[in-house]
């Protein structure tokens, strides 16, 4: 199971031992965080890039790149998501698109890419000295207000991310303000009851509890001051499911920001995996989300 970056670039670097270099379409890489990050790959041998976007303003910042000149980031998108559709990428980079805008683009896209009832998740991983292992954070960039079925593809889409590197049963924390379930909260009901479902087998290939407070999920010293003991994802959870986009994408800018975690991002359920970034991150991200992509891909 990988369990850090460092983990994460060497299960890279040996799946280009077996495989050809991947294909990414970088989409608008009108920054140069995002052009350092992709020269950081082509020399780890990881990628064979082409930049689409505004061919005046990449060449300012670097040249020598294969680039499909857009006249703007709705036609970038465009472009890449038509050649993703026809296997050309085998990996999307968004790069200097808002989150928000990207996804509105991608469901609304007409060129068969994604199916309109795909279901797309964002999923943040973050690495902190304070906790032991890789942390997944989820929907921070796509479902605003999950209902129970969309948390629960939700849930499934971290999983199977969590599969590809190499957890077979990751834990999922379901988080709210509190671990108590309470009648008059409506969140701590809705996850009791997707709880219950994984008790009795009805999601597979992970571990659920909830709800927990983001304390109880990260530490098993303060479940157990708070009675919990007879959780198995308290203190030792892998993907922790918020309750909102607004709580995700919050804890997510916190830990990377103010917690100063290293970060990486994908959005998942498309055909090809798209690595993704948010304003926030620095070149190591974006370095760390192509690496993320080339193990999903």
């Amino acid at each position: 199971m990988i369990k850090s970056f460092k983990e994460l670039h060497d299960a890279a670097s040996e799946k280009m031992k077996d495989d050809s270099e991947k294909r990414v379409g970088a989409i608008w890489p009108t920054n140069r965080k995002y052009i350092d990050a992709i020269k950081r790959a082509i020399d780890d041998g990881f990628i064979v890039p082409t930049l689409i976007g505004s061919k005046n303003e990449i060449e300012k910042l670097s040249t020598g790149f294969e680039i499909i000149d857009a006249g703007d980031s709705k036609q970038a998108c465009q472009i890449a998501f038509e050649k993703a559709a026809n296997k050309e990428f085998d990996i999307l980079l968004k790069c200097n698109i808002k989150t928000r805008d990207f996804v509105d683009l991608l469901y609304a896209d007409q060129s068969g890419f994604i199916a309109k009832k795909a279901v797309l998740t964002h999923i943040g991983v973050l690495q902190t000295e304070r906790y032991h292992k890789l942390m997944f954070v989820t929907d921070g960039g796509v479902t605003p207000e999950p209902d129970a079925a969309q948390l629960i593809n939700i849930i499934q889409n971290a999983t199977k991310v969590c599969n590809k590197l190499g957890n077979e049963l990751p834990k999922a924390g379901l988080l709210a303000a509190v671990e108590a379930i309470y009648p008059a909260i409506e969140t701590t009901m809705l996850e009791a009851a997707i709880a219950k479902m994984s008790d009795r087998g009805q999601i597979k290939n992970v571990l659920i509890d909830g709800p927990l407070s983001f304390d109880v999920a990260i530490s098993t010293e303060v479940a157990q001051s708070k009675g919990i003991t007879n959780s198995k994802v308290a203190g030792d959870t892998d993907i922790f499911v918020m309750s909102n986009m607004e709580t995700a994408n919050g804890v997510y800018k916190a830990m990377v920001m103010y917690a100063k975690a290293d970060a990486a991002s994908v959005l998942y359920g498309a055909p090809v995996p798209i690595a993704s970034s948010s304003a926030v991150d620095s070149e190591d991200n974006v370095f760390n989300s192509i690496a993320l992509g080339i193990c999903l891909a």
